[in-house]
């Protein structure tokens, strides 16, 4: 069984040189993977690509770091929901907090966030769709926004980097967990540990590419086909041969998205 990249964005400009090379390499090597969107028009994008080909898919959000664009006006949610309601579409996301400061930027702010995270778990509710849930430094925010929805939001907090107690909250909260290259970064012992501990039904894996690639092509551009990286590292801490790594992960994926 081949393995599914659940998070990657070949929309982005990383891929503007090469990308139908880049799809035709990747889809050789896993069964699907998902581009998921960070505004209206990487999320167009993403189903541009999707319906191009069988095994992409998309997802459709508007990532916190565009909140302050956003917020002002829900305008923009009568064209998320005609993306939404595209084939193809099979989650909302990315979307979430993220209280990550960046160097020479303000403080990001966490009001204008959870208005524009509120108005899209609206769309995930009524399309019925699960959600990616994105969260940098704010993992016990997020939690709290969440709850609200009293297990009726249903998805995947994507590139966990929180601790076994942030981690256990969600899967409380019927989540899943999913593990993008970091896991594989040598002074990221905590959080091969808190993979270990994520039951068997509840965990994915992805890449974020073109971001996070795994240890060994580290300062290169990712690609989905590297969740092969992210899969051998999580046999050696779950115990686990690659064959039952790709079979119970691509088939919690298939079950959260909906992916034949």
């Amino acid at each position: 069984m081949k393995l599914t990249d659940t998070h990657a964005h070949l929309q982005f400009k990383a891929y503007d040189p090469d990308r139908e090379e880049v799809i035709k390499r990747n889809l050789k090597e896993l069964s699907a993977i998902i581009n998921v969107g960070a505004d209206l028009d990487s999320s167009a994008n993403a189903i541009g690509l999707a319906k191009k080909t069988d095994q992409l898919y998309a997802s459709v959000g508007i990532h916190p770091h565009h909140a302050e664009k956003y917020y002002k006006t829900a305008k923009y949610l009568a064209k998320l929901e005609k993306l939404i309601s595209q084939p193809k579409v099979v989650a909302v996301g990315e979307i979430g907090l993220d209280l990550h400061r960046y160097e020479n930027s303000p403080l990001p702010d966490l009001e204008k966030q959870k208005v524009v995270f509120h108005r899209q778990i609206s769309l995930a509710l009524k399309f019925d769709k699960p959600v990616i849930f994105h969260c940098r430094d704010s993992y016990d925010p997020l939690y709290e926004e969440i709850k609200q929805y009293q297990g009726k939001v249903f998805g995947v907090v994507h590139c966990f980097m929180g601790s076994w107690e942030q981690a256990e909250r969600f899967l409380d909260l019927g989540l899943y967990i999913s593990f993008t290259g970091n896991l594989t970064y040598k002074n990221n012992g905590y959080i091969r540990e808190v993979a270990a501990k994520i039951p068997e039904n509840k965990i994915l894996i992805e890449t974020d590419a073109p971001y996070l690639p795994p240890q060994p092509i580290r300062g290169m551009r990712n690609e989905p086909l590297y969740v092969k990286i992210v899969a051998s590292t999580l046999a050696s801490i779950k115990s686990w041969n690659l064959q039952k790594v790709a079979k119970i992960t691509t088939q919690n994926a298939s079950e959260l998205f909906k992916i034949p």
